[in-house]
């Protein structure tokens, strides 16, 4: 099933309507495009005979930029996932992060952040992982909604005003990619901090108990010329997917694509 093809339809602008495929749901669809290569395909079929089963509608996306600058409109609409029989969205709006029956649409749990959640979640065995502009890293039980973990992602709980409100220095806009290799260990990455020279932190951990296994936190200040020919210490801002291709984790670099670390 390819992007074009989700479980879902977007029938709104200004809210949400979620489509089931087909009484037997098909295979779940864990974070954004599906996997960690993002491939945006799935092994499950889609069936000739597609109807609505229920729908839910959201308050109109407030996206983090200005329609000005495409390249980083990562969220001008909701990005649902599946996993668990369950729907998971996450709100820019109102800091929510909400799980619905996916047979049913009745809302199971819904919790709140203290901060917009403008990416998609994660889903690996029951967890759930999501990260905010209030700059932490969350992990919940995907099945309950309980906070099983959190983890602020700069180097203290500083605010700055950020679209209207007060939101961590360094907010949680490398979203968290999950990684899991062939032996079974994973690895959940993702980033914090959105300015270089306020400095930028990329994180490798444990997604069971949310230790690290590595942070990067020197590739905001690498000397490197800019788009307007003129150099300076900056590096990769991250905001944006994460994703793993092989041996590389690619992170989405602000206005200007991707960084490769």
């Amino acid at each position: 099933m390819r992007s074009g093809g989700r479980l879902f339809t977007w029938t709104m602008r200004v809210g949400v309507a979620f489509v089931l495929v087909a009484r037997s749901v098909a295979g779940d669809w864990p974070m954004w495009r599906a996997d960690a290569a993002r491939s945006a395909v799935s092994p499950d079929p889609l069936p000739l005979d597609l109807h609505r089963h229920w729908s839910r509608s959201f308050e109109p996306p407030r996206p983090a930029w200005p329609a000005s600058q495409p390249k980083i409109r990562f969220d001008e609409s909701y990005e649902p996932i599946v996993a668990d029989g369950l729907v998971f969205v996450g709100s820019m709006v109102s800091d929510r992060l909400s799980a619905f029956d996916l047979k049913t649409g009745e809302e199971r749990w819904r919790f709140y952040a203290d901060g917009p959640i403008r990416f998609a979640p994660v889903v690996w065995r029951h967890r759930l992982f999501f990260g905010s502009d209030d700059g932490f890293l969350y992990a919940l039980d995907a099945r309950k909604g309980q906070l099983l973990w959190k983890q602020r992602g700069g180097p203290d709980g500083r605010r700055v005003l950020g679209n209207e409100r007060l939101i961590s220095t360094w907010p949680v806009r490398g979203a968290p990619v999950l990684y899991e290799e062939t032996d079974g260990t994973a690895t959940l990455y993702y980033g914090a901090g959105i300015w270089p020279f306020m400095g930028i932190f990329l994180h490798a951990v444990d997604p069971e108990t949310g230790r690290p296994r590595w942070r990067n936190s020197g590739s905001g200040s690498i000397f490197v010329l800019q788009q307007h020919s003129s150099p300076a210490f900056a590096g990769v801002a991250p905001q944006g997917y994460l994703t793993v291709g092989g041996n590389w984790l690619l992170v989405s670099g602000g206005a200007d694509g991707s960084g490769r670390l």
